[in-house]
């Protein structure tokens, strides 16, 4: 007789052996090397609707001739379905299969980016892209648990992601230039991320590798009811976590919505600023992977703290100095700190909770502060285009989000004397 694990192992075994290469790639190693990859470039992928924001909201506006405002309520429709998925991948981490949620993700992404070939009116678009994002969010939020399930997850978050800004920057690179040089306009970017979204669901059952094992630090225990799971999110440590992600994404969207904005002032036209924020992405991309070599030696909350100052001085740099050769400067600084910042939100989570639950609560929410953002932005700028007010109150939220990262490790340190 087998066990319940046994069973469930064998049953997903048969399953995955009906995709290409699945039985190879749910047996590798989840604290290797080649899993994170694949993994990390898996979840990038499925965060299409987030990662090339600008490009996809240029191709609606400019490339459809929908203008700006009907392009945003489409993209907020991705952006929507992108939360939704995270949510309930949080709430059932423990329960579900993280390597069949994220193939089923892929699927449906699959699918719905197809249909936009098709089906291109505005209400159509904001359907089909919002079921799309629900399938990514599934997948992001299901990479982001498996990883926080990795004996060393900084590393895994640093690989993470590294992708998730190398695609950003290749994206804002190569789209827009896809678009003139093809003659396909729209269907032209479309058929990009149907080619992407194949090879992330050909490489989806890498992450069935990644199982929740009690012998990782940060075990919190196999609870899997809902209200188990709720309590786990509002345990004060985790709540201040996600509150603190949020309100960093708050800032953060704010200020890269109008990254552009802020070229123009300095005196760079719009082609300059794209160009400036693509390679910085890059840059900071491959400062990601520093992650992975100063690791936790010094723990997961003094680099934290220093990213979140990062972004609050690239703030203070497009504040005082608006000037084109300075501005190049802000924004490699701004973006490496929010790679940084990323990397260690998401592995402080893991260290508190190692299932999964609060790395996909924390996605969510970053999510929803990452949306908020450009439309606080856009209520502080006002008729006038006073860009300086949306920096005013972008340092003030960065520094609020500052505030939680230093009372997290605080609260962790008297629990552990308290058990001594």
């Amino acid at each position: 007789m087998l066990n319940v694990k046994e069973e469930i192992s064998l049953r997903n075994g048969r399953v995955w052996g009906r995709l290409p290469f699945a039985g190879y790639l749910q047996h590798l190693d989840p604290d290797g090397w080649s899993a994170q990859i694949l993994a990390g470039f898996v979840g990038s992928v499925a965060l299409t609707p987030l990662r090339l924001l600008p490009v996809l909201v240029y191709t609606y506006s400019v490339v459809l001739e929908y203008g700006a405002g009907i392009a945003g309520w489409i993209s907020s429709g991705a952006l929507a379905g992108l939360a939704g998925a995270t949510v309930l991948v949080s709430l059932y981490a423990k329960r579900w299969c993280m390597g069949r949620v994220s193939v089923a993700g892929m699927v449906i992404m699959l699918v719905f980016t197809a249909l936009t070939l098709v089906f291109q009116q505005p209400l159509s678009l904001f359907l089909l892209t919002l079921l799309a994002g629900f399938g990514g969010g599934l997948t992001q939020a299901a990479v982001a648990a498996a990883l926080s399930r990795t004996c060393h997850a900084e590393r895994a978050f640093a690989i993470f992601t590294f992708f998730q800004f190398v695609y950003t920057s290749l994206g804002a690179l190569l789209l827009p230039r896809l678009i003139m040089w093809s003659g396909f306009g729209f269907d032209a970017v479309q058929l990009g991320l149907v080619a992407m979204i194949i090879s992330a669901f050909i490489l989806a059952p890498v992450v069935t590798g990644f199982k929740l094992a009690d012998t990782l630090p940060g075990y919190s225990g196999m609870t899997t009811g809902i209200f188990g799971v709720i309590r786990q999110i509002v345990y004060l440590p985790a709540l201040l976590s996600v509150t603190g992600i949020m309100v960093y994404g708050i800032s953060n969207g704010a200020v890269f919505a109008y990254l552009e904005a802020i070229g123009h002032q300095a005196g760079l036209n719009a082609y300059d600023s794209n160009d400036i924020i693509a390679y910085a992405n890059l840059i900071a991309g491959v400062a990601a992977l520093a992650v992975i070599w100063v690791g936790d030696r010094i723990g997961h909350y003094i680099p934290l703290v220093f990213g979140i100052l990062g972004q609050l001085a690239s703030i203070l740099i497009f504040y005082i100095w608006p000037v084109a050769n300075i501005y190049v400067a802000g924004v490699i600084v701004f973006n490496i700190a929010c790679a940084i910042t990323w990397a260690y939100f998401l592995s402080s989570q893991a260290g508190l909770d190692n299932s999964g639950t609060v790395v996909a609560f924390g996605q969510f929410t970053n999510l929803a502060g990452t949306t908020l953002g450009p439309a606080i932005a856009a209520f502080f700028i006002g008729a006038r285009g006073e860009l300086r007010q949306v920096l005013w109150v972008s340092a003030i939220l960065t520094i609020l989000a500052l505030i939680p990262m230093v009372i997290v490790p605080v609260m962790l340190w008297k629990q552990r004397v308290a058990a001594v």
